[in-house]
């Protein structure tokens, strides 16, 4: 794995999959996708056990290798606990 896995989708993809390959991740709807090969979004909610779940949606720069919007919300069962 690179140093900087934001340089590329295909590294991105990867970096995102390993990180989702947990036990403790029960399952994960997360997408990573590009229209240009500059930029690209990471989107969808990861699942794990005991009721958690992180809805996330982050907007990516290939080019200067950064996440340059991002949003992140916590639930436990249907109560929101950061947001």
């Amino acid at each position: 794995m690179p140093d900087n896995p934001l340089h590329s989708l295909s590294d991105y993809s990867s970096y995102v999959a390993e990180l989702l390959d947990r036990p403790s991740v029960s399952r994960s709807t997360v997408s990573v996708w590009s229209e240009s090969s500059y930029t690209g979004t990471a989107e969808g909610e990861v699942f794990f056990e005991q009721g958690f779940r992180l809805r996330m949606r982050e907007e990516l720069d290939f080019d200067a290798g950064l996440i340059t919007a991002y949003g992140y919300e916590v639930y436990r069962n249907e109560e929101r606990l950061y947001w």
